[in-house]
């Protein structure tokens, strides 16, 4: 089976979501931006490629956080006589 360049992408959006979400994730906004660019040399990409690609790995991550304290919310007494 031969992956295409896309499903590629797909899996290792994944992997990395998978590693943040088991090993965490810093906001801090200036150790990201450090994260960044150290990561765009290292794979020789332009930084701001890698802040994009970023910024949707964070955005992801964020929401499933969401999602989560969604389910999480109190429940009142007036819910339970429902």
């Amino acid at each position: 089976m031969t992956l295409s360049p896309e499903r590629i992408g797909q899996i290792a959006l994944m992997a990395l979501q998978s590693k943040l979400e088991e090993g965490g994730l810093n906001l801090n906004p200036k150790e990201i931006r450090r994260q960044i660019a150290n990561q765009a040399k290292q794979l020789g990409i332009p930084a701001n490629e890698m802040a994009e690609f970023a910024k949707i790995v964070i955005e992801t991550a964020y929401k499933k956080v969401l999602v989560e304290l969604d389910q999480m919310s109190v429940r009142t007494p007036q819910d339970e006589k429902k």
